[in-house]
């Protein structure tokens, strides 16, 4: 029996071409530049050492070579797209490469990402009461909403007019196509929050052309040109200069993204609740979100050096029995103390207990004639 070879020749060329397109698609749109251009830096090192092979060894001293200039998080980033492109152009899948990816693991050893710094709930409220608004009035809005719905910088600066419902007490946010192409919404609730944003919204110019939401705003007044991407990201560190705060440079535009899970997670939010505010897949990926706050540090050393709390301890006064029937009752006087304590009652001069306004206790009585 003959098979043969497929070699592409017997595809019909509109299948081609439709092919192809698809092939084109299958990289990020966004990020489609970026990808094509680390592709032609290898192609470009492959040249110049006069290398042929797509071998693992190929690989394997390129990632060697690289990791003298490149951080692991930088290398991580290289091998990604190279495996992406590399897979469309040569139908080479390079994931098989075990000792390439045990390379990259071993020099991401002991290695801390800078990220951005958090916003405390105490810094964001005062911002938000004491900057003025004829200078930060669009700042208080973008943190508003960036924080309540844990936003990227692409996202705010792709919200439309249209994205939100005003019902009275409390605004309803549906988020843009957004990097994980998945709907997410957020809600906007306190009458701080909601005014400051009626006042901005009040300030848009008739003629604006278009309906993005945030407008560049100067001296109290809005201007048809709308915020752009790195504007947004600048937000951040001229809040942090504002209130005062160390370092505001490292307040970056991923600051209210990050203040928005650690809030959320301070407040008692899980896992589960974090992935879906924030809208992400992986649980490692929400975590890295996550600032290590002194707040959630001071409360795990509360649980873990004050020790265990003592069960509530009911004191009990008694009042001497006017019965000779030791079945029969007399009004006592209840109190809790947290702390371990053993009462003897002599039941010949009680006439019995009174218990009430009692949570969380264990009270044993043990009666014997």
């Amino acid at each position: 029996m003959n098979t043969r070879e497929n070699t592409g020749e017997d595809v019909p060329f509109d299948l081609s071409k439709a092919a192809a397109a698809a092939t084109e698609e299958l990289l990020p749109s966004k990020s489609k530049e970026r990808y094509e251009k680390q592709f032609q830096i290898f192609e470009d090192w492959r040249r110049l050492k006069n290398v042929t092979s797509l071998t693992e060894d190929v690989f394997l001293a390129y990632f060697a070579e690289k990791s003298s200039s490149y951080k692991a998080s930088s290398l991580w980033s290289t091998y990604s797209m190279l495996k992406a492109v590399l897979l469309l152009k040569e139908n080479l899948g390079i994931s098989k490469f075990c000792k390439v990816t045990a390379y990259l693991k071993r020099k991401s050893t002991g290695y801390q990402p800078k990220k951005s710094k958090c916003l405390s709930r105490d810094q964001i409220d005062k911002f938000l009461l004491e900057a003025p608004d004829k200078e930060f009035l669009l700042m208080k809005v973008a943190l508003i909403f960036g924080v309540s719905g844990a936003c990227r910088c692409d996202e705010l600066s792709r919200m439309l007019v249209d994205d939100i419902e005003d019902q009275n007490n409390v605004l309803i946010v549906h988020i843009p196509d957004s990097k994980t192409k998945k709907l997410r919404r957020f809600v906007v609730v306190d009458e701080r929050n909601l005014t400051t944003y009626r006042r901005y919204l009040e300030l848009r110019p008739p003629s604006t052309p278009h309906k993005r939401l945030f407008l560049n705003y100067k001296k109290g007044k809005c201007t048809v040109q709308s915020v752009g991407l790195h504007s947004f990201g600048k937000f951040p560190s001229q809040i942090a200069t504002y209130l005062g705060l160390p370092t505001p440079l490292e307040y970056t535009g991923h600051c209210m993204r990050r203040s928005s899970a650690t809030l959320l997670v301070d407040a008692g939010g899980d896992i589960t609740n974090l992935k879906r505010h924030g809208g992400w897949q992986s649980s490692s990926v929400a975590e890295g979100y996550i600032e290590e706050s002194i707040e959630n540090k001071l409360d795990i050393a509360n649980k873990i050096q004050a020790g265990p709390k003592k069960r509530p301890f009911t004191n009990i006064e008694t009042c001497p029995s006017t019965s000779s029937d030791s079945s029969e009752i007399c009004c006592t006087e209840i109190s809790t103390e947290i702390f371990d304590k053993k009462v003897k009652l002599d039941h010949k001069s009680l006439s019995g207990i009174n218990i009430a306004n009692i949570s969380n206790s264990t009270i044993n009585v043990n009666i014997c004639k």
